[in-house]
């Protein structure tokens, strides 16, 4: 049997409830030689049988089970070990594909000699997953976009107020990820496919971005706003300069070099202030103000609550801002 144009990889954990949804898109697609490999990531539930159920005896749906649980960077990198197509594909358990999206993406990928396409999203209610929703990036260019290094990071700052890039879910050329044996930073609980993204960037990947929405990104209500706990998620992030520098020395640009330090600079300043908000939650005040006081610069982010706030105030007089992540 001959490898397929496209695998989709598709961690799932506790997905039983509605994989069903995210296997039927990628039946319906037009383009139909591809593999489906779902990733159950030791799901408690019968997440793994109800992805096959969805799949109707299709043989290119295949189940692998995760040895443990380990999250979504660990599933990927488990999916795309059992991936043999040309292209890679990432497909969330809650998520779907419109019909065109695999077609389209892979003639405009192979005719642009890119080796990483991403397209804008359709953010849908989880609770009603079949209505469309408004576009993530919105209208903009009809040409594709194309993105750098030092672009894809301006693109997934703390400090943006437009869409963040990290969120779209790209396809990727499967035989350049092999050939620079890259993978997702495996105990990364946030920003896994920023950071994936950033490391083929860095090996001189070529990515554009497709103006048009074919990925639907179900937004649960917790995507809307995080909700705050005692854990710093900033934090998470700050173990992956050092070891991303030292993967790339001698192939960063100084452009390259200069985003990456900003980017760097920002999330500290962001880890003060997530700092600063948790310990006042705990009446902690002196270490608190500390935690600003070691960063003067974090101390922009306290206009942020005001500005929720004002929102909130707008939508009590019928405004109603458009549906986002992040």
């Amino acid at each position: 049997m001959s490898a397929p144009t496209v695998s989709i990889v598709m961690p799932a954990w506790k997905a039983e409830a509605f994989i069903a949804h995210a296997v039927e898109s990628v039946l319906a697609q037009t383009l139909t030689d591809w593999e489906l490999i779902v990733v159950d990531d030791c799901s408690p539930d019968a997440t793994g049988a109800a992805a096959l159920a969805a799949a109707k005896g299709d043989p290119r749906v295949r189940v692998v089970r995760a040895p443990e649980n380990g999250g979504v960077a660990r599933a990927r990198n488990l999916g795309m070990q059992h991936a043999t197509g040309t292209w890679i594909a990432v497909l969330d358990s809650d998520d779907a594909y419109e019909p065109t999206r695999l077609e389209a993406l892979v003639a405009v990928a192979e005719r642009e000699k890119l080796d990483i396409l991403t397209d804008d999203m359709i953010l849908v209610p989880f609770d009603t997953m079949y209505t469309d929703g408004p576009a993530y990036l919105g209208a903009g260019s009809a040409a594709l976009i194309p993105v750098d290094l030092p672009a894809w990071l301006r693109a997934n700052h703390v400090d943006s107020n437009a869409p963040l890039y990290g969120y779209l879910k790209p396809i990727f050329r499967r035989a350049f990820i092999a050939a620079h044996k890259a993978e997702y930073i495996a105990d990364l609980r946030v920003a896994e496919d920023c950071w994936f993204v950033a490391d083929l960037l860095a090996y001189g990947a070529r990515l554009a971005v497709h103006p048009q929405p074919l990925y639907r990104y179900a937004v649960r209500p917790a995507s809307l706003s995080r909700t705050r706990s005692t854990q710093n998620v900033y934090s998470l992030q700050r173990p992956v300069y050092d070891p991303f520098i030292a993967r790339h020395r001698g192939r960063l640009s100084p452009a390259d070099q200069r985003a990456l330090r900003a980017h760097e600079t920002a999330l500290r300043d962001a880890e003060a202030y997530e700092d600063f908000i948790i310990k006042a939650r705990q009446k902690k005040f002196s270490a608190a103000l500390g935690a600003l006081a070691a960063r003067p610069q974090s101390a922009r982010f306290l206009s942020r609550p005001v500005a929720a706030r004002l929102k909130r105030l707008a939508q009590k007089f019928g405004y109603k801002p458009a549906l986002r992540v992040g």
